[in-house]
């Protein structure tokens, strides 16, 4: 079934109308007479890293625990419908027309960006489910975030590190307030694992509040890093919110396209240089990387920390982005740079040999080469 929202947005192009306000959205939401309260307890989540992770096991574990959960994330691999997640299962194509349909004067009266309109259509769907609890994940920073109109909230951050420079400044600074700043007058606020700095900061930038900060279990079995710190975090919320255990690691899955197998090929959407650091140190038997980016991160600082584990590696750029790398202005030597990123999978399995290639640097082409592999190799 056609997807209206992509259909409306195919020629506005998803980042062209970004402004940083939370003017459109905040009157898009009254137009549309939404009441944030009919959104249960909210769980607004932002950081650098860790914010899918942290969100799905959170989602899985109230959904265990018989809740009513809706999820929120972004960005989607396949399907737009993967952002909007009820109960386990991303919303249908029709439920996701018809709120649509329902918001689109809306849309157009207040000009909403892409990211804008998805979450009005997100929160209008929700509202309309009165769940016990809405677990919200920014999509990028946090003051103009157009999650941040949410007030009565639990906020949580995860990890911090610098990503999105053009968007959320140079100074890791600058990048720690971008993120507090979705907390307002809530009182309790949840931090995962960040570098001492970082928590001597945020205990400074937070006096007055209820700061708690998760710790690792180092004898606890349940991820690699850094996704047993998400767990923590997770593990922590539940029981202080909601005075509930979180479910052994082995009955809750990562999100998609984290440290995820599909034959030879090893998915994984790290994406800056923290998060390529912690994913180099998880995997073994890997000889070729495959690898993108945006243009508003480090793409040859995180090619640089790539090939101290990985000998061969090629670039290749997102199909239908706007803000993907161009190979060509890759100035790198002795790396393989192919544009269309099904021949850079054709060129990695004749370099390759018998180890595994690892599909790294973008979510977004994590999300496009799961599809072409699936069609083509498996």
């Amino acid at each position: 079934m056609q997807n209206k929202f992509e259909s409306y947005f195919a020629k506005k192009g998803e980042f062209k109308s970004i402004e940083l306000t939370l003017d459109r959205i905040s009157s898009a939401l009254d137009f549309i007479d939404f009441d944030e309260k009919r959104l249960g307890k909210i769980i607004h989540i932002a950081g650098t890293n860790g914010k899918g992770s942290t969100a799905y096991f959170l989602h899985q574990s109230f959904i265990k625990a018989n809740f009513n959960c809706v999820l929120y994330t972004s960005p989607h691999l396949e399907s737009i419908t993967e952002r909007i997640v009820i109960n386990n299962s991303q919303v249908e194509i029709n439920t996701f027309n018809d709120a649509f349909d329902a918001t689109k004067q809306a849309i157009e009266k207040f000009k909403l960006s892409y990211f804008e309109a998805i979450t009005l259509i997100a929160f209008y769907i929700f509202q309309d489910l009165s769940p016990d609890i809405s677990i919200i994940e920014t999509g990028l920073g946090g003051t103009y975030d157009a999650t941040n109109v949410l007030v009565d909230k639990i906020p949580v951050i995860t990890t911090i590190s610098q990503d999105h420079i053009n968007f959320l400044g140079k100074s890791i600074y600058q990048i720690i307030d971008e993120k507090l700043n979705i907390i307002k007058s809530n009182q309790k606020v949840y931090i995962g694992k960040n570098e001492n700095f970082i928590v001597n900061y945020i205990k400074n930038k937070l006096i007055g509040k209820s700061i708690f900060f998760s710790q690792c279990n180092k004898y606890l079995k349940s991820f690699p890093p850094p996704f047993n710190h998400n767990y923590e975090l997770a593990r922590l919320i539940l029981k202080n919110e909601f005075q509930i255990d979180i479910p052994p690691a082995d009955l809750l899955k990562l999100p998609p396209c984290r440290l995820e197998k599909i034959k030879n090929f090893l998915f994984d959407g790290a994406h800056n240089p923290s998060g390529i650091i912690n994913l180099i140190n998880n995997i073994d038997n890997i000889d070729t990387a495959i690898i993108s980016g945006t243009l508003d991160r480090d793409i040859i600082k995180t090619i640089e920390i790539i090939r101290k584990k990985i000998k061969k590696v090629i670039i290749t750029e997102i199909p239908n982005n706007e803000r993907s790398i161009k190979v060509k202005e890759i100035n790198i030597p002795g790396i393989y740079k192919i544009s269309d990123p099904t021949l850079a999978v054709y060129k990695a399995l004749e370099l390759n040999g018998k180890s595994d290639i690892l599909i790294c640097g973008s979510l977004y082409l994590c999300g496009h080469l799961k599809k072409v592999i699936r069609d083509k190799f498996v």
